[in-house]
């Protein structure tokens, strides 16, 4: 594998107050990155953006803390390549739940054309 990377993840959520942010600042907070200057979490409007890459995420400690702020309304998904397992897992926001659903990437891959 070329990847230097055994995780990425990717997401984002919608509409974020202050203290979903917040919780999701908290949650990431021992997230080991493989770079420090790019932001894990950005706000843009109401919406938060996770953009993860490196060795450890605290995927459960964020999926408990949008859990925890989940309302009918919020929209979004995270998604955890997992690099080493070769696999996507994607939850999605919706409706005040949280789905969970899982792929190889290969299958990924070629259902997207790439």
């Amino acid at each position: 594998m070329n990847s230097r990377f055994l995780l990425k993840v990717y997401g984002h959520i919608y509409p974020a107050d202050t203290t979903m942010y917040a919780a999701l600042e908290t949650a990431c907070a021992s997230a080991l990155a493989d770079a420090e200057d790019v932001p894990l979490l950005e706000r843009d409007g109401d919406m938060v953006r996770i953009s993860f890459e490196g060795t450890y995420f605290p995927l459960e400690d964020v999926l408990a803390a949008v859990e925890a702020q989940l309302r009918p309304e919020h929209k979004g998904k995270l998604d955890v390549l997992d690099m080493e397992g070769w696999q996507l897992i994607r939850h999605t926001f919706e409706k005040g739940r949280i789905v969970r659903r899982s792929a190889s990437l290969n299958h990924v891959l070629d259902y997207s054309g790439h």
